[in-house]
C-alpha cells in the first residue's frame, strides 16, 4: 500500500508543477514508509493514510493557496509536505534524523504533531532534519 497522488490532491485543482512536486515528495515518503514496514493506518476523517479533519479543514495533503490552515507559507501549498496519519506516534518513534537524511526528508518535531507525522522535502530555515516550526 502507498499514498497516491489522487489521495494527496483529492479534488483540489493544482498545477503541473505542483503535481511534479507531489510525485517527488510521495516517492520519498512512500520509500521511507515501506522501509519502516509502515501499516498505513487510515484516518477515519479522510479515508486515507493522510491526516486531516472531516470536511478537509486542516488537510494534511495538498492545501490550496487560499487555505487558512497552518502557516501562510506552508509547504503543503507547494505540494512539498504531507501529514501522515500517526494516531499513536509510532511513526515518529521509528524515524531518526539519520533516516530522514537518507530519504531527503524533514519533519516537524513530534511534540508539535500529535496524531500525525509532518514530512516535507524542503529544508526549514534552521536546516535541521527535525524542527520546531
Amino acid at each position: 500500500m502507498t499514498i497516491t497522488i489522487e489521495q494527496y490532491f483529492g479534488s483540489k485543482p493544482h498545477t503541473e508543477d505542483q503535481r511534479e512536486n507531489a510525485v517527488y515528495l510521495l516517492g520519498k515518503v512512500n520509500a521511507l514508509l515501506v522501509f519502516k514496514c509502515w501499516k498505513y493506518p487510515v484516518d477515519p476523517d479522510t479515508g486515507t493514510s493522510i491526516s486531516g479533519s472531516k470536511g478537509g479543514a486542516g488537510d494534511g495533503g495538498f492545501r490550496l493557496p487560499i487555505s487558512t490552515t497552518g502557516a501562510s507559507n506552508s509547504k503543503h501549498k507547494m505540494a512539498r509536505a504531507i501529514d501522515v496519519y500517526d494516531p499513536e506516534g509510532e511513526l515518529d518513534y521509528l524515524i531518526t534524523d539519520e533516516l530522514l537524511q537518507v530519504y531527503g526528508l524533514y519533519r516537524e518535531h513530534p511534540d508539535m504533531t500529535i496524531g500525525w507525522t509532518h514530512l516535507q522535502d524542503v529544508a526549514p530555515g534552521s536546516g535541521n532534519r527535525t524542527f520546531i516550526p
